[in-house]
């Protein structure tokens, strides 16, 4: 069993490699660093450095061939989308609303190293919008949805901008069955808070509300 501790060190690897393959460090098709390199370079563990590459070849992100290395999965985005298409048909509420945790909510960390005056001021009018709205059910849920686009399409990453492209309109349907209008202050107050993070650069406290905020949370 890995401890508790070993675990956070495993996830804090997990999340350097994964940021390495979101901000271009490592294109589809190149090679990683090594396992000693990983080590060396992070200051921990070679155990840890395994346990995060073999989490990652086991998702798909990475690929190991014996006597070459690990290397970054070069799978079309096209073969994504089609077996995101087939595990949403499969896929409970529950585990889709974590999909969008985790990888809106690291978007936010890579959105805030990316971000424009064009992006921030379209997000702010989308948030005016929302707040112009809150009496208008479908024109707020449009709204909110385009908020949260935006934000994936400034991390300028392909993949995560068309994969999640399927998921938010397969979701728009919860959208409009949870978004009941007495929340609709509380989603303005978390849109708010993620913009003001956003346009400060800081990328994880953007974060920190963004799952906050999609996990349902009543703070504010």
């Amino acid at each position: 069993m890995v401890s508790a501790e070993h675990k956070s060190v495993t996830e804090d690897v997990v999340d350097y490699l994964k940021e390495k393959i979101l901000d271009g460090t490592w294109k589809p098709g190149d090679k990683i660093s090594s396992e000693n390199e990983l080590t060396a370079s992070l200051s921990v563990s070679r155990a840890s450095v395994r346990y995060a590459i073999q989490h990652l070849i086991a998702i798909g992100v990475l690929e190991s061939f014996q006597g070459k290395g690990t290397f970054v999965r070069t799978k079309p985005i096209s073969d994504i989308e089609q077996n995101l298409k087939a595990l949403y048909n499969n896929t409970s509420v529950e585990q889709l609303v974590e999909f969008r945790i985790i990888i809106e909510g690291e978007s936010c960390r890579l959105a805030a190293q990316r971000m424009t005056e064009d992006a921030l001021n379209r997000m702010k009018v989308h948030l005016v919008n929302m707040m112009n709205s809150m009496a208008d059910r479908e024109a707020f849920i449009k709204e909110d949805i385009a908020f949260h686009k935006e934000i994936l399409k400034t991390t300028g990453n392909e993949l995560i901008v068309r994969s999640m492209e399927y998921i938010m309109n397969e979701l728009e349907y919860q959208h409009h069955a949870f978004n009941t209008m007495d929340k609709f202050p509380s989603a303005v107050e978390w849109h708010r808070k993620i913009l003001l993070e956003l346009e400060k650069g800081n990328g994880r406290e953007a974060a920190r509300y963004m799952k906050k905020h999609l996990s349902g949370s009543a703070e504010v």
